[in-house]
């Protein structure tokens, strides 16, 4: 408490009271008739416990004046298990803009991640505006273009040619299959069982299933518009074909852009035959408390589904939360990131060291040998389905 404000995590009985304040922080005459709720189920139904995940500012009668969420979500990298957060609905009441309390609560947010043993933090929004509390631009993500016209022409017009149904939050046989293909990808956050379906409705998305004579086959989740799949899966890739033709015969938009992460390599040779063609976009922001945890995984992750060219690099980096001098191995497909005590070759800052590695851009590692600049850039990539 502090001038009769309270700083901290909010309380599970304020959860109502929490959405709707950020709701009107966000969402007033908005035309859409958008909420949090709906918007992000998966973090704002009472039973994830959103008062308690966000941070506030509250005056001496329990009225918000600002908050920001911090989501908790651990992640599969490669062999490694990475302790991750989220940052999201960063919110300040109309009437309490430039009072420093969006600072003061991102300040609260980054150090709670300290403290608890945080590797990376995600977040969307403004680079230059959490720039300042060490996240930086990240990640790669392609979105593949497919037109009516490729539609007509690479795959004939063909009729999708199996059952398309809406996923049903009670059908606990296909989320359990939908989860058995997200499941197999080298990058991912652990979804558990129960908050499945909720995240694939994030952002007001609807998932769809495929079934072939009334068995799983594969899924996919339209955006809100239809003009996007955010996500999609299939359980034998010769049935790419009829999701997309499923895709083009629940929309009526002429161009519908398809997700896919780098690794997702069968999807790639797929829409690299078939798409008009593919844009190459970031991912997330992202702030690191632990380079050589988070290198170590990303590229022991690409490792999996790239062949990596053997070098070593050895290089200093000032950390927003410490210095680390790591060498960094790769032999036979190998990888090996450790501490390291000699002279090394290159210096970094923590915002130069986190483009450097995982960057689309790549201005701040031009100075690496040419072998090691083909590791590079690490793949940080986060469903749509998975952010905030």
């Amino acid at each position: 408490m502090a001038n009769n404000l309270y700083y901290g995590r909010g309380n599970d009985e304020e959860n109502e009271r929490l959405i709707a304040f950020l709701n009107e922080v966000f969402f007033t005459d908005d035309p859409e008739g958008r909420d949090f709720l709906s918007l992000l189920p998966k973090c704002y139904k009472d039973k994830y416990r959103p008062a308690y995940n966000n941070f506030v500012v509250k005056d001496e009668s329990g009225n918000f004046r600002s908050a920001i969420g911090s989501f908790y979500n651990d992640m599969t990298v490669g062999d490694e298990q990475i302790k991750a957060c989220c940052i999201g609905n960063v919110a300040v009441g109309k009437d309490y803009r430039s009072m420093g309390y969006m600072i003061e609560l991102m300040e609260l947010s980054v150090e709670d991640m300290r403290k608890n043993g945080v590797d990376v933090a995600y977040l969307g929004g403004q680079r230059q505006r959490y720039g300042y509390f060490g996240f930086e631009s990240s990640g790669t993500s392609y979105r593949f273009n497919f037109s009516r016209s490729a539609y007509r022409h690479s795959l004939k017009a063909m009729p999708c040619g199996l059952e398309v149904e809406k996923l049903d939050s009670k059908d606990t046989e296909s989320i359990e299959n939908i989860e058995k293909i997200y499941s197999k990808l080298p990058i991912r956050s652990n979804r558990s069982p129960e908050s499945c379906f909720d995240v694939l409705c994030s952002w007001r998305d609807c998932p769809y299933i495929l079934k072939d004579n009334g068995v799983f086959v594969g899924y996919f989740v339209p955006d809100y518009t239809k003009s996007n799949v955010n996500e999609f899966g299939v359980i034998n890739p010769k049935y790419y074909p009829n999701l997309v033709a499923a895709v083009m015969e629940k929309t009526e938009a002429f161009q519908v852009g398809f997700v896919v992460a780098p690794f997702e390599t069968e999807k790639i040779k797929f829409f690299t035959e078939n798409s008009d063609g593919f844009n190459v976009d970031g991912c997330e922001m992202i702030l690191i408390y632990n380079f050589e945890k988070v290198i170590r995984a990303y590229l022991g992750a690409k490792a999996k589904y790239s062949k990596l060219c053997d070098g070593v690099l050895t290089v200093l980096v000032h950390g927003k939360y410490g210095d680390e001098k790591l060498r960094i191995e790769v032999l036979d497909n190998k990888v090996k990131v450790e501490k390291f005590d000699g002279k090394e070759e290159y210096e970094l800052s923590h915002h130069a060291a986190t483009r450097a590695f995982f960057s689309n851009l790549p201005a701040d590692r031009e100075a690496f040998p040419a072998n090691v600049q083909q590791w590079l850039p690490l793949h940080v990539f986060l469903s749509p389905s998975d952010t905030m």
